[in-house]
């Protein structure tokens, strides 16, 4: 075989102990034309025997090499070594027998204990992959890689120290490592991009000196739990675009921060229970004109303030489990706000004009009155098909205002729906289209026009429905809760839809419950559409009494098991047409009649904003 040039060796079945090949075990041979060497689950403890001069790729994930080979093998050409989950490697060789090597990838080696100093003879090397190579204890100095980009060290939970690293590279991943802190030379890493260090248990602090990367654009130090500050001038990183800082010990942001023109993304959720909940101190966000998402999730806030109202491009706020009562009523000049939680804030008692296409409301359990919430104000569309209204165990709530939600609701629906009909092949759709509102109550609302008492209803389809636009079907449910309490949020309403003049046309699906609380115990409706019985339901276009018949349940997503502590006391189906209003009196709009009217709602809404 000393022609040989392209060898692949592979199981389709990802099993251990699966490849019985040992055509190495015992050669003594040539394979001086071989250029890449594939072998999944490779047999044999190592490659000693075979010469490889020529290899330019070499491929062995989940084999059983101990040692590559013994003393230095001259493979000039090699450029590519993957030994991904080689659980028994302990070393690997003199490095300064490939000095052209490009990517070293080592991933879940947990057996490899040390990088020998051979390394730094690798000036070519672009891509290091050391991810969750647990026993990896040290790594020799690294600053002569001039070449490499990319370092991962993630998972490494037995490295300590972290060596000098070369000034060009771009991304660092030292997450779940044992670092106790940077090395001084890091900010000369003036090319780094991407830092990771989440979940680094034992580091405390940051180097002043990072300030000085102009340009690092990602920032993740989630779960540092003993990390308690950011440094003062924090605010000069001019390129940053995400800090992510949830579960640290940082309850002071530096004033500093409102000059990170370029960020989007922001957090500080807070894991701490109520009695260790202490309140973030915020300063004013001003400047931050590009933040598009910012989480304060249980951050103790007492107060939310005024100069949130100035974030022009926030899309998704996060304030679940705060202290405060009110949230300023200049929340409406937030005209790209989508998506708000405030999920047990158990002292909110009013909520100011909203005009959103998702909020979720879930046990604020002082929530009484809604100054105003239109989520037509902000419409539906391709970027953001979905309208989730969540008022689970908001049982203050009065029942006029839940009533204006769910017109709104119904509506937003509605128009969605006949996005989706006018559109159906358009391939720019990414996300399927949903819905899922929920709040306290006991009744189907009227807007459905077939309801049963029992958790199982049979529909009629008219003749002519697919000639009237049909899109799909609106579901809805009413659970009546008694005691529930289980941990798991991620409960669905399963149900099953079955086309009677069609054998074996039984289709199941979920349709998610928006979260539920942990403890629930009171009556609740869900409603909302699927869109997979669109193209599901063409199964019986052509029969001439075609019946639809469904059968609703509540269960864990997680084990598929329902919930005991829950009946299902009434349920409703709507058939949903293309250009239909949604209001209950059948009125028909089309699509742009419908963008009209959200526009003129929502310049309602400022006139109402700033005359209070």
């Amino acid at each position: 075989m000393h022609r040989l040039r392209f060898l692949k060796i592979y199981s389709s079945r990802y099993e251990e102990d699966i490849n019985k090949v040992h055509i190495f075990q015992g050669l003594e041979t040539n394979f001086t034309e071989l250029r890449y060497l594939h072998w999944y689950g490779y047999p044999i403890k190592s490659l000693s025997n075979i010469n490889l001069q020529n290899l330019i790729t070499l491929e062995m994930p989940y084999s059983n090499v101990e040692q590559l080979w013994s003393g230095i093998q001259y493979l000039c050409r090699l450029k590519e070594i993957d030994l991904s989950c080689s659980r028994d490697l302990t070393s690997l060789p003199d490095s300064s027998g490939f000095p052209n090597l490009k990517s070293l990838i080592l991933v879940g080696c947990t057996s490899l204990h040390e990088i020998y100093s051979s390394i730094q003879t690798l000036h070519k090397l672009d891509f290091l992959d050391l991810t969750d190579c647990k026993s990896l204890e040290y790594l020799p100095n690294c600053v002569n890689l001039e070449s490499l980009r990319k370092l991962y060290l993630s998972g490494c939970s037995s490295l300590k120290i972290l060596p000098e690293i070369a000034s060009n590279i771009e991304e660092l991943y030292l997450d779940e490592t044992a670092i106790e802190e940077l090395p001084s030379s890091i900010e000369y890493l003036c090319r780094l991009v991407l830092l990771d260090v989440k979940s680094c248990s034992r580091l405390k602090s940051l180097p002043n000196n990072i300030c000085n990367w102009k340009s690092l654009k990602r920032l993740n130090l989630s779960d540092c739990s003993e990390l308690a500050s950011l440094p003062d001038e924090i605010g000069s990183l001019e390129s940053l675009m995400e800090l992510e800082a949830e579960g640290t010990a940082i309850r002071e942001v530096p004033a500093s921060i409102k000059c990170l023109n370029n960020l989007n993304m922001l957090s500080f959720r807070s894991y701490y229970t109520d009695q260790e909940t202490v309140s973030l101190l915020l300063p004013p966000l001003l400047d931050l004109h590009h933040l598009r998402e910012l989480d304060l999730t249980n951050c103790g806030i007492m107060k939310i303030p005024d100069s949130l109202s100035n974030l022009s491009s926030l899309k998704r706020l996060y304030l679940f489990k705060n202290n405060f009562e009110s949230i300023p009523t200049a929340i409406i000049n937030l005209s790209n706000l989508s998506e708000l939680n405030i999920c047990n804030c158990e002292r909110l008692q009013n909520l100011p004009v909203l005009p959103l296409i998702s909020i979720d409301a879930h046990s604020c359990t002082s929530l009484e009155a809604l100054l105003y919430l239109s989520i037509v104000g902000t419409p539906v569309s391709k970027d953001q098909p979905f309208i989730f209204v969540n008022f689970a165990n908001s049982v203050k709530l009065d029942w006029n205002v839940r009533k204006d939600i769910l017109e709104d609701a119904l509506l937003q629906m509605q128009h969605l729906a006949t996005l989706w009909k006018q559109e159906y092949y358009d391939k720019e759709w990414d996300m399927i289209p949903r819905a899922c509102i929920c709040y306290p109550g006991s009744e189907v609302p009227d807007w459905f026009q077939y309801r049963n008492m029992r958790p199982f209803i049979n529909v009629e389809l008219p003749r002519n429905l697919f000639s009237r636009n049909f899109v799909s079907f609106a579901l809805c449910v009413v659970f009546a809760f008694r005691e529930h309490q289980d941990y798991d949020w991620d409960l669905v309403t399963h149900f099953e839809c079955k086309c009677q003049c069609v054998p074996d046309s039984t289709l199941a699906s979920n349709t998610s419950t928006c979260g539920l609380p942990c403890y629930i115990n009171s009556d609740h409706v869900f409603m909302g559409f699927d869109f997979h019985l669109y193209p599901s339901i063409h199964i019986g276009e052509s029969c001439q009494n075609n019946e639809v018949s469904f059968h609703f349940y509540l269960k864990r997503l997680y084990d598929g098991n329902e919930i005991e502590c829950c009946k299902i006391t009434e349920c409703g189906v709507r058939l949903m047409y293309a250009q239909e209003l949604g209001k209950s009196n059948g009125s028909v709009s089309s699509c742009e009649e419908i963008d009209e009217l959200c526009s003129k709602r929502c310049k309602y809404l400022r006139l109402l904003s700033r005359e209070k």
